[in-house]
């Protein structure tokens, strides 16, 4: 058995998820049957449609900055219509039709918007766009902690005084004040606690042995101490929830694209990170709620490792012959017996074949 075929079994799915999820739309939540391919790889070609913005300063400024992060979002809009390309279109214009005949001004954009019809492209991946909600005052950076390195993902606190501490070590780097108000009255001044960290935490890297520290500052509207670099420094990734879609299929094209941008970015999973990782807000919302963004994770990490078989000069397909898997191995019907199926690798001319099967 060649490699990619056992990491095919190694990686499998044994059953299908089929879980019913509420999806979280301004308009409205509504409910809706997620359900699993027969693999984490989604079996079909990245198709990018490139729509980008012309120049403005409302949503394309057009300066470039190194790109350190993948950022999801969801678009928190159920509207039927509201479609990948309807949202590519609002970026490209810098409005959209509220309501018949009523244009609203829309100031915000994103490199990518991803529905079940397609990847569209809206601002050039190593420009700024306007999606993370942290401003453009600050890029990525780091700071020296002092703390010596013992862990890759130290468990990060902030002590009494302030400081962020690492595995319990009290950092160099001092946590943002906590500080609200309106209208000339104060509402909050204290120093930061735990609590008050986003959950996704702040940014940590290993430098030389020792932690470093990422800029981070505190989100008056979401309340959270959060990360720098949003706008900046990441790729904007918008999934679209509008309801009637197959939202697992969308998931699947985003990890895709993902994998891709990985890829060409010399990027890695853990820089892959929520909108919530940048601003505090509860988005992308319905991934979330759903305790999915692991799953979600997965999906981009066998992308990414297939994507790399394929560069060695393997080709991988889907074989099935049950009517309810499409060629793309998404799955249609769930029944009682199991669905088997073949993935077929060939190089050099060389073909093999595993079955597997998913109840």
């Amino acid at each position: 058995m060649n490699k990619v075929l056992q990491y095919f079994k190694d990686n499998s799915f044994n059953n299908i998820l089929n879980q019913e999820i509420t999806v979280f739309g301004w308009q409205n939540k509504y409910q809706h049957q997620l359900i699993s391919s027969v693999s984490k790889y989604l079996f079909e070609d990245l198709a990018i449609n490139d729509n980008i913005a012309p120049l403005n300063d409302n949503n394309r400024p057009g300066t470039v900055k190194p790109k350190q992060y993948i950022t999801i979002h969801d678009t928190g809009d159920a509207d039927p219509i509201h479609s990948a390309k309807f949202w590519s279109e609002t970026v490209f214009n810098q409005s959209w039709e509220q309501r018949p005949g009523e244009i609203v001004p829309y100031a915000c954009s994103y490199q990518y918007v991803v529905d079940n019809e397609g990847v569209y492209h809206n601002i050039p991946d190593q420009e700024v766009a306007y999606h993370a909600g942290d401003g453009t005052r600050f890029d990525y950076v780091l700071y020296p902690t002092g703390v010596d390195a013992i862990t890759s993902k130290p468990i990060i606190t902030i002590s009494d005084d302030g400081y962020y501490q690492l595995n319990g070590n009290t950092s160099l780097v001092k946590a943002p004040r906590i500080y609200r108000e309106k209208n000339g009255e104060v509402l909050e001044d204290r120093v930061a606690k735990t609590t008050d960290l986003n959950d996704q935490s702040v940014l940590c890297k290993v430098v030389n042995g020792k932690y470093f520290i990422g800029e981070t500052y505190f989100s008056s509207g979401y309340r959270y101490i959060c990360n720098r670099g949003g706008n900046n420094n990441s790729i904007g990734i918008e999934t679209c929830i509008n309801e009637g879609t197959d939202l697992y299929y969308t998931w699947q094209k985003t990890a895709k694209l993902v994998a891709y941008l990985l890829d060409n970015n010399n990027l890695t999973i853990d820089d892959v990170v929520q909108h919530h990782y940048f601003s505090g807000k509860d988005c992308p919302m319905t991934i979330r709620h759903a305790n999915l963004w692991g799953h979600f994770l997965e999906l981009v990490k066998f992308e990414l490792q297939i994507r790399m078989f394929m560069k060695e000069g393997f080709k991988i397909e889907l074989v099935t012959n049950d009517k309810r898997v499409k060629a793309n191995g998404r799955i249609i019907e769930v029944g009682t017996d199991p669905i088997r199926y073949i993935i077929r690798t060939t190089k050099d001319n060389l073909t093999e074949e595993l079955e597997l099967e998913i109840l």
